[in-house]
């Protein structure tokens, strides 16, 4: 079904996950259901803490409920200011009303590990080869990777890029979440590696681990880098087009809240 269809005439979605990151369970109202098949469902809620798809990010996964029904949720898809929540039908036929939602909340903390590792990398790339780098693209699943315009560094930037990362996270720098109006943003932020590909938002979120420059962003992350444990550069991967690949890692063994 057409996700035109399914969104039509519904409210823009609480984007919950934009102020409150740390939050793996919470209460919502389904006010729309969509059946597809007997086997699953397209599920709009007043609110959301799933984070979809987009900027590099892999949707939340996870499970909408209440007494009657449960939901796996397979993915969550933002179209025009509506969150549209798409699962698996375990138990009973989802209906409009209260629900509860619950996070995969290893898979999601993996992710803003993940998210705020690649932030960090951009700063510390940026130290070690002496210049402002330019983020092309990323992805924080599997494989996991950043991005950037031009050549591939050499070895040993690449293995100073990584101590510096290691070293702020070992100060454990936090991070921090910023609303900024258009004009605000257009001021603060205007030598961001990605701030040029930013649509024209009357709003603008901003993501700032402490000692790095300020970075426009819409993803999810850790407070504080001691949550990341250590990242590891795994190699560089050139392209075609004069661009490359960071890989990198986090470690297993992070605390999570």
């Amino acid at each position: 079904m057409e996700l035109s269809a399914i969104a039509a005439g519904q409210p823009k979605t609480d984007l919950v996950y934009l102020r409150e990151m740390e939050i793996q369970e919470s209460q919502a109202r389904v006010i729309k259901v969509v059946p597809e098949k007997r086997t699953h469902a397209y599920l709009i809620l007043n609110q959301t803490i799933f984070h979809p798809k987009g900027g590099g990010q892999p949707s939340d996964r996870g499970v909408i409920c209440s007494r009657e029904y449960e939901v796996t949720v397979k993915k969550a898809i933002h179209y025009k200011g509506v969150v549209i929540h798409w699962g698996k039908l375990n138990r009973g036929t989802p209906t409009e009303g209260d629900a509860a939602c619950v996070l995969d909340w290893p898979y999601r903390h993996l992710v803003m590990r993940r998210h705020t590792a690649a932030h960090l990398l951009d700063h510390c790339l940026a130290q070690a080869v002496g210049s402002k780098v330019q983020t092309t693209d990323s992805w924080l699943d599997e494989p996991c990777y950043v991005g950037y315009a031009g050549s591939v560094p050499s070895e040993e930037a690449l293995r100073e890029t990584e101590a510096l990362a290691n070293r702020m996270i070992t100060n454990a720098a936090t991070v921090s979440i910023k609303f900024l109006t258009s004009e605000e943003a257009k001021e603060l932020l205007q030598n961001a590696s990605n701030y040029e590909r930013l649509p024209d938002l009357l709003e603008v979120r901003t993501v700032t681990i402490d000692g790095c420059q300020p970075i426009p962003c819409g993803g999810t992350h850790v407070s504080n880098l001691a949550e990341i444990g250590r990242v590891s550069v795994v190699n560089a991967e050139p392209l075609s087009d004069n661009s490359y690949r960071l890989h990198f890692s986090v470690s297993a063994n992070a605390s999570s809240s």
